[in-house]
């Protein structure tokens, strides 16, 4: 996803329209992931240039299928996200509001990645009435109810449990 900035910076055009699909690389760090499946993603929007400087507004999408953190059922999850920063050639790369570029070309691949792996959910719910698995025998509780004891210790308390019993 590499576009040419020259006719931007040479002011024969305004803008420059973002129109693409593309996935990851075997390469990359989400790949090697098992909790989800990356599916291509969608981008569109802007470079454009005022005369004086050159700015990026793109929105990516895409939906990944997760497993859900509290009962591991496959869910779908939508990945979406704008990006609007400004570009310069030389500059602070740790400033989140551009994007340095070392030629006249920008390639749009990393500035993406990066924003997406830094907006990933910690965890996917596939429902906020998920009940999750039962800690016991590990049944979906979301599917029917198990048959293991209900009864809760106070953990401060268990050792008391077995005060009255004799061997």
């Amino acid at each position: 996803m590499k576009y040419d900035l020259t006719q931007l910076i040479s002011q024969r055009v305004n803008e420059i329209e973002v129109d693409t699909t593309f996935t990851f690389t075997k390469d990359d760090d989400l790949l090697k992931n098992e909790g989800f499946t990356v599916n291509p993603i969608e981008v569109s929007g802007t470079i454009k240039s005022d005369g004086r400087r050159l700015t990026l507004d793109v929105k990516y999408t895409s939906t990944w299928r997760y497993l859900c953190s509290r009962c591991l059922e496959e869910t779908d999850y939508v990945v979406a996200g704008e990006i609007k920063r400004s570009i310069v050639k030389d500059g602070n790369d740790g400033d989140d509001g551009i994007v340095v570029v070392e030629s006249t070309v920008i390639d749009l691949y990393d500035v993406i990645y990066n924003d997406i792996v830094l907006n990933l959910p910690g965890q996917v719910i596939c429902d906020d009435e998920c009940k999750g698995l039962c800690p016991d025998c590990g049944i979906n509780l979301n599917s029917g109810d198990c048959k293991c004891s209900q009864e809760e210790i106070d953990p401060r308390l268990a050792k008391l449990k077995n005060l009255f019993t004799h061997d």
